[in-house]
């Protein structure tokens, strides 16, 4: 089963870089080089919108792709690109490398590679610099989207740069130091332990000891069918942030069947201002997967591939929404 597995991995691989260019040329992927020390040894591909012609300052997504994709996989699947040539923003896009990880996953299970200033989120964190210096953006509206491994990723960067960020959107990821090392991370994708509160947040505090401010928003959405990364992981990451924003974990608001998909309940979580600080989408019949909503269209988008499903929900155009920088 484990060498059917990595086999079922390494075409996945072997697929992606057959269509990688094409893709690249596809969503327009500009790679840009020298952006930093780069300790984390990772690629950088930005997006720049179509007709960007003034100089108004505007968002930056920061997308991390899951194990097996790439930049170009990542974009594709999603379909940020559109959005950002509809509504104007940038885009950049990390990507991991294969000399890291063979499965070209995020090293989210490394503690050197998700601790304040090292590994790979400074070389994101690098990254996201060289973008604010060279493009008209918004310092004020960075966010970051992950799948999988780049879920994990993300909230790493939340927690290790909690004054970088406005918000976050974590697909089938789980809190922050879940695991330190690749047994750990194994065994926390499957069987995570029960923590308290308390417990899941103390990591972060201790990262940002001087920090006064708000922690950012996060948006969380996992399948209830997930075989790779179980649920329970999210849950916890519910836990971890609604502590930093000293709340509790009863919601506030529950709206099962979001947008008439039986499928999906959307939970907020308000703190004491009455700011939502979480949101949490539970999707039923969904396993390891971003939904897709392909066609022509402002509500639709999205490709279907190795881990996006068609679910007649462009969950990209929610995650947006939800940030705040589409109405």
């Amino acid at each position: 089963m484990i060498n059917k597995f990595c086999a079922f991995l390494l075409l996945s691989l072997i697929i992606n870089a057959f269509f990688s260019s094409f893709v690249q040329g596809q969503n327009e992927m500009l790679q840009i080089k020298n952006f930093g020390s780069d300790p984390g040894n990772l690629e950088m591909y930005m997006h720049v919108p179509n007709n960007l012609n003034d100089s108004v300052k505007r968002p930056l997504i920061v997308a991390l792709h899951g194990c097996t994709q790439d930049a170009a996989s990542m974009a594709k699947q999603s379909g940020w690109n559109k959005l950002a040539d509809n509504y104007g923003f940038f885009m950049l896009y990390p990507q991991q490398k294969f000399i890291n990880n063979p499965n070209t996953c995020f090293n989210w299970f490394r503690k050197k590679d998700i601790s304040k200033g090292k590994g790979e989120v400074k070389s994101i964190k690098q990254m996201i610099d060289y973008a604010t210096k060279k493009y008209p953006i918004d310092s004020s509206k960075i966010f970051v989207y992950g799948l999988s491994s780049g879920a994990a990723m993300g909230v790493a960067l939340l927690a290790d740069y909690p004054e970088l960020f406005n918000a976050g959107a974590i697909l089938a990821g789980g809190p922050f130091m879940a695991a330190t090392n690749p047994v750990s991370g194994l065994m926390s994708m499957v069987a995570i332990k029960n923590k308290s509160s308390r417990e899941l947040a103390a990591p972060v505090l201790k990262q940002n000891m001087g920090f006064k401010n708000k922690y950012p928003r996060i948006i969380i959405i996992h399948g209830k069918n997930d075989p790779v990364v179980e649920i329970k992981n999210s849950y916890q990451l519910i836990q971890q942030w609604t502590y930093l924003h000293h709340t509790d974990t009863v919601a506030d608001v529950a709206m099962p069947s979001f947008q008439k998909q039986a499928d999906i309940t959307k939970t907020f979580y308000k703190d004491a201002d009455g700011d939502v600080v979480v949101i949490f989408y539970e999707v039923a019949n969904l396993g390891h997967a971003l939904m897709v909503n392909p066609g022509e269209g402002l509500s639709k988008g999205g490709e279907t591939g190795l881990f996006a499903v068609d679910k007649d929900f462009f969950s990209t155009l929610w995650i947006a929404i939800d940030f705040g920088i589409i109405q």
